[in-house]
Parts: C-alpha cells; sequence; structure tokens
C-alpha cells in the first residue's frame, strides 16, 4: 500500500442527451492522498469504468515491497 495509508477515488457520472455512447464517467483518483490527484479520465463504457475501479482497488491492496 502506498506510503499515506489512504487512497481516494471520485467518479462523477452524467448522460450526454444525442451521443451514441451517452454515459460519461470523469474519474479522478490517488492511491497516496499524499500526492494528490494522479491519474484522470473520462470514460464512456460501463465496462472501462468498472475495470478502472477494479483495478485501483487491486494497487491500493498491493504491498510496496511485493508482497
Amino acid at each position: 500500500m502506498a506510503a499515506s495509508g489512504t487512497g481516494v477515488m471520485i467518479i462523477r457520472v452524467w448522460v450526454e442527451e444525442g451521443s451514441a455512447q451517452p454515459l460519461r464517467a470523469h474519474i479522478r483518483l490517488t492511491d497516496d492522498v499524499a500526492s494528490g490527484v494522479e491519474r484522470s479520465m473520462t470514460l464512456t463504457r460501463v465496462n472501462a469504468v468498472c475495470r478502472v475501479v477494479q483495478e485501483w482497488l487491486e494497487e491500493v491492496l498491493t504491498d510496496p515491497d511485493g508482497g
């Protein structure tokens, strides 16, 4: 786990009316709050949002020493 032991993920979701892919999910995340927001992205597919959430949770659980 990162040095601070605390991660943050913020997901803001809205619908773009008239778009072929109306979902918008803007994700801001870090696995070390002491570092601030490390990544930011906007996604348009539910599966992609779920994948990012899962990968981030796995990162937060990962021991920095490889354990």
